[in-house]
């Protein structure tokens, strides 16, 4: 409701870093001023509205709305502690975002070696097949999925599980010094 119609005290707070306490939502002066916001927010019942900024230094992440169905105002007190509050909201959602980033990071990182050590067995399984190095049987390989468009990992996934024919990538013209057989 806040956000999606652009408008009220929370977006201002959002916008400017200022707390927007008090806010008597019955009066002419806040319909005024967020007609939208003013009309869904009477419609829930509420009276009073209160928008205190989410901070990470001194940048604005977000605000937190608080909203009373009663007019009673707060006081000093009261929206200190609600500064304090909207703090460990801060620190809690940016301690997700943290961890949620993290996931990801160490997801790709566990897919990157998963596929290295993939393509480093198909390596080794080439050459030996082939009688070739481990650098001509990758080359030979990177040039088959190349040419394909075929991503190295998904081949040599394929590869290790046994569907797919390895003789269809033509292998390297070198092998191995002193592997020679006349």
């Amino acid at each position: 409701m806040r956000i999606a119609s652009g408008q009220g005290p929370c977006v201002e707070c959002y916008r400017t870093g200022a707390s927007q306490a008090n806010i008597d939502l019955v009066g002419a002066e806040s319909a005024a001023a967020w007609p939208h916001f003013v009309s869904r927010a009477c419609e829930t019942g509420d009276a009073v509205t209160h928008a205190i900024p989410l901070r990470l230094r001194n940048r604005v992440v977000g605000a937190l709305n608080l909203f009373q169905n009663t007019p009673r105002k707060l006081g000093e007190d009261d929206i200190a502690l609600a500064q304090a509050l909207a703090d460990v909201a801060t620190i809690a959602i940016l301690q997700e975002r943290t961890l949620e980033q993290s996931y990801v990071e160490n997801g790709l990182l566990e897919n990157a070696l998963t596929s290295r050590i993939l393509i480093e067995q198909v390596k080794g399984v080439l050459a030996e097949r082939w009688n070739t190095s481990v650098d001509d049987a990758f080359a030979a390989f990177r040039s088959y999925a190349r040419a394909r468009h075929l991503r190295l990992s998904e081949l040599a996934a394929r590869i290790i599980a046994g569907d797919f024919d390895t003789a269809a990538i033509p292998a390297p013209t070198t092998t191995r010094p002193g592997d020679h057989h006349d």
